[in-house]
């Protein structure tokens, strides 16, 4: 298990031991995108490579305030053609990192689920926030599951979705995550799937079905990352007050 990372700085300085990685941007020539490559390149963590319309890469790359040393420029005919061949060259391990360009969310994950072309694994794909989270105890990192790709997860899902985030959260030096299954209410309720979801997860975890961590639930944000909210409520679990991980019910509430 590598050293525990609580903070951005940690997750910077374990990429740049790692790296340099390898960036594929779809549609190349967003110029968010470019100054966030153009500063990791000069931290020596990524060489880019872009694909789109060299006549519109070419001048955004002029127009950075910090040159761009090392980028490759793969020619593509339209942003549709760019988000497949982006695709493709990190299918194929050209790259190691799709980044999203000057394209739209949905025509990227269109090519990236294509189930011929894409990047399927066989596994569930969802996404995951890290925040810089001011605990009592020092700086943390706080993550929040799943706030771009599974619009409404069912049971199944949502179990594949701590299992991401747990692989995700192992990887920064924390051998068993606590994660807190989010619900507007705090009790388990007949016909309210969220908090129903949540006690079956928070059982599946108690009987080893999911890997190295603590999940307890259904949960309200404030009883997952306040002390203060669990001591007042007179809450006692493993999770509460102290979440790494907080699962929510749907994209939505992610989201807000």
């Amino acid at each position: 298990m590598s050293p525990r990372i609580t903070d951005f700085k940690g997750v910077l300085e374990g990429a740049c031991r790692r790296g340099p990685f390898r960036v594929v941007v779809a549609c190349g020539h967003d110029p968010a995108a470019l100054e966030a490559l153009a500063q990791a390149e000069s931290r020596g963590l990524a060489h880019g490579i872009l694909v789109g319309d060299p006549g519109l890469i070419g001048p955004a790359i002029d127009a950075l305030p910090r040159r761009l040393q090392h980028a490759e420029i793969v020619d593509a005919a339209d942003e549709a053609s760019a988000v497949r061949r982006a695709v493709e060259l990190v299918r194929k391990h050209v790259g190691q990192i799709l980044l999203k360009g000057k394209t739209q969310t949905a025509t990227l994950m269109h090519a990236v689920l294509d189930r011929e072309g894409g990047l399927r694994t066989g596994r569930l794909l969802s996404d995951a926030f890290l925040f810089e989270y001011p605990a009592p105890e020092g700086t943390r990192l706080l993550c929040v599951t799943d706030g771009g790709i599974n619009l409404t997860p069912d049971l199944t899902a949502k179990r594949q979705i701590v299992e991401n985030a747990v692989q995700l959260y192992q990887s920064l030096g924390h051998a068993r995550p606590r994660v807190a299954v989010l619900s507007a209410v705090e009790t388990v309720i007949p016909g309210h799937g969220p908090s129903q979801d949540a006690a079956a997860l928070t059982k599946m975890a108690h009987a080893g079905q999911l890997s190295e961590c603590e999940v307890e639930g259904p949960l309200s944000l404030d009883l997952a990352i306040s002390p203060e909210a669990v001591a007042k409520k007179g809450h006692i679990g493993p999770v509460a007050g102290k979440a790494d991980i907080l699962l929510c019910p749907d994209i939505i509430s992610a989201n807000l």
